[in-house]
């Protein structure tokens, strides 16, 4: 009786051991944001590349994990996006911070997007359209990165220091070829104005002819947990006015109100203190 319960112990320990490590491969396949080689996977986890081989195997076999064509390596599979789209329908933070994105989308008429983080990437999930003839495309689902969007330069500044260093260490990898724009030291300058100030302003990162204004949510842990931003169009002669002041006043004013309806007071009152 005693050897039964001790296998079945055993047995449920060694499951539960598969279901972390796969999470952890799916975790590693994420951040890195490309498809991965078993030698690179085996090497980041500590394991040997059978076991890695077993477990990619599995998840291609739920479609949660997908085997490159050319063989080049292992990417995410198509039911971690449908589980994607699914979790983003139920996530807490859309919930809570609708109500308060109507009233500022009604204050200055212009489009917002939410974003949370995502590996040091900003990834959009929730929009509101200003309604305006001239609007921008602003997608759910569509994922950012540093330099270029001043959403994910606020999600990156506020992330844990590990993630950070990881995604600027990525950034300068991918960068690497001749004539690319990032600068990891001109980034971590950034990044530090940012956390002093509590908010970035781009007059036009993706080149659309769109202005983008953001700010950083915390939830009860202090932690980012999302990043607001209006998107407007851009000065026509490239000078700021008093609708910038207004804006940045409303959107922070707004992101404090989110914060505190998810338990945060630090940085909510840190931030409230710079309006």
């Amino acid at each position: 009786m005693i050897g039964n319960i001790a296998r079945k112990e055993l047995s449920r320990s060694a499951t539960v051991h598969s279901v972390v490590v796969a999470c952890r491969l799916l975790e590693y396949l994420a951040e890195t944001g490309r498809a991965q080689r078993v030698t690179d996977i085996a090497a980041h986890l500590g394991m040997t590349k059978a076991r890695v081989s077993r477990h990619l195997s599995t998840l291609t076999d739920l479609g949660m994990v997908a085997k490159m064509p050319d063989n080049s390596g292992y990417r995410l599979g198509p039911m971690l996006f449908q589980m994607a789209n699914a979790a983003l329908d139920q996530y807490e933070i859309t919930n809570i911070a609708n109500r308060y994105m109507v009233m500022l989308r009604n204050q200055i008429t212009e489009s917002l997007l939410l974003a949370i983080p995502a590996g040091g990437d900003a990834l959009i999930v929730s929009t509101l359209s200003s309604g305006k003839p001239f609007s921008p495309q602003l997608t759910r689902g569509t994922r950012w990165s540093v330099p270029i969007s001043p959403t994910a330069r606020v999600i990156l500044a506020f992330s844990e220091d590990h993630v950070r260093e990881r995604v600027l260490a990525r950034r300068t990898e991918r960068e690497a070829e001749p004539g690319a724009d990032f600068n990891r030291v001109d980034m971590r300058r950034t990044i530090e104005r940012i956390r002093s100030c509590y908010h970035e302003y781009d007059e036009d990162p993706h080149e659309a002819g769109f202005s983008a204004l953001c700010a950083p949510i915390f939830n009860h842990s202090d932690r980012i947990e999302a990043a607001l931003t209006i998107v407007m169009p851009r000065h026509a002669d490239g000078v700021s006015s008093g609708r910038d002041e207004r804006y940045l006043r409303l959107l922070k004013e707004t992101a404090v109100e989110i914060s505190r309806a998810l338990g945060c007071k630090g940085r909510a009152d840190a931030m409230l203190a710079t309006i």
